[in-house]
């Protein structure tokens, strides 16, 4: 599989230009001596941390050097790790994962509620670890005086789903390491990620292919990687593949069964889009969602429609759909090009009346979907 290379978001942000830093370090093998990572995208995560400790830990493939914390840590002992001389190496890693240490600090009861005493008190701002006044503030406190007497020999990684930029702990880390906040990457970068992929495989897969592959999974790399080895394992032998290969095996999600609902809904065909329900309904989809999809769908093929009502070119209607992906945007096209707006909008306000059915109770959830179908 491809390595994350140079993908992420394209705006000049501080989150890229740590990762910026972060990728020199790794090339040049100068790690620091504390990294915080956070973000929904673990693939990534995943992939830095790992680099980081190829690059450190070297040869020590029996994790000598390696220590490890997962969960609430008590803070005397991640430093006792950290203070560790390591064992046959120049360095060591001590990764801790969810440690809750970065997060929120409650705030603390007011004294008309009557709960604590007064040196239980913080002084209510999200930095008031310093004052030392709980025991999560004392452990923030304690590791951020700590961080700038990291030892040389250490390298402390920390992987945390909560962070809160304004405790001093962070600033600390922020001072004398790097914080790398990786979020799921845009389609397009996922789609060239995806198209690596399968080159780094000796296969070749068309722009279409990928695009829909990326449409219809979801956003995470790990998912996506998991469809691309299913793929790989399908087509054997065959360097191409092709748009039916990825449609034959890749896991059916409620975003790859809305393209072809749509299509029936388009088309007019009652039989196909009662199917395509069942299909949606299946994947233990709740029928509000899938009656939402489908209302945001045919308004955005409606708002479609009638732009192309007005005889616009290509090029200014793309202006009308900021961000939308490239065979998204085409099946968009494909859809609008089979109807008319005065069917469209009457579509739409069908859709308006099987949502007041099920919410005024006057049909069941499942049974206004379908007689909202029976329209076509």
């Amino acid at each position: 599989m491809p390595s994350p290379g140079s993908y992420g978001t394209r705006k000049k942000t501080g989150a890229q230009s740590q990762l910026t830093l972060l990728k020199k370090q790794l090339k040049t093998g100068n790690i620091k001596g504390v990294y915080l990572f956070s973000g929904n995208e673990r693939f990534l995560v995943d992939y830095y941390v790992d680099e980081i400790k190829r690059i450190a830990l070297k040869e020590d493939h029996n994790g000598l050097n390696l220590v490890q914390f997962e969960g609430r840590t008590d803070v005397d002992q991640l430093i006792d790790a950290c203070d560790t001389y390591p064992i046959f190496s120049d360095r060591k890693v001590v990764l801790v994962k969810n440690s809750n240490l970065l997060a929120p600090r409650k705030k603390a009861p007011s004294r008309q509620e009557g709960e604590g005493s007064e040196e239980d008190m913080g002084e209510g701002s999200a930095d008031s670890d310093q004052s030392g006044s709980s025991a999560g503030g004392k452990a923030q406190e304690t590791l951020k005086q700590y961080i700038p007497n990291i030892p040389e020999s250490t390298c402390l990684v920390m992987v945390e789903d909560n962070v809160d930029k304004r405790l001093g702990l962070y600033k600390a880390i922020q001072k004398f390491g790097l914080h790398i906040h990786q979020d799921h990457l845009n389609e397009d970068d996922l789609t060239k990620w995806v198209i690596k992929g399968f080159r780094q495989s000796r296969k070749t897969i068309h722009p279409d292919a990928a695009q829909y592959l990326v449409s219809i999974s979801d956003p995470d790399m790990y998912s996506l990687r998991n469809e691309i080895f299913k793929v790989i394992n399908y087509t054997g032998e065959r360097e191409t593949v092709t748009l039916d290969d990825i449609r034959a095996v890749a896991t059916v999600t409620i975003k790859s069964v809305i393209f072809d609902l749509m299509d029936a809904v388009a088309a007019r065909n009652r039989a196909k889009a009662l199917s395509y329900l069942d299909d949606m309904l299946s994947l233990k989809e709740p029928e509000q969602k899938i009656l939402a999809m489908v209302s945001k769908q045919t308004g955005e093929i409606l708002k479609l429609r009638l732009l192309m009502d007005r005889r616009l070119t290509s090029s200014q209607i793309s202006r009308y759909f900021p961000g939308k992906h490239p065979f998204a945007f085409r099946k968009l096209t494909e859809q609008a090009g089979k109807s008319d707006s005065a069917y469209l909008a009457g579509f739409l306000k069908k859709c308006a009346e099987a949502d007041n059915a099920w919410k005024t109770g006057k049909m069941s959830p499942r049974l206004s979907l379908e007689m909202l179908f029976n329209y076509l």
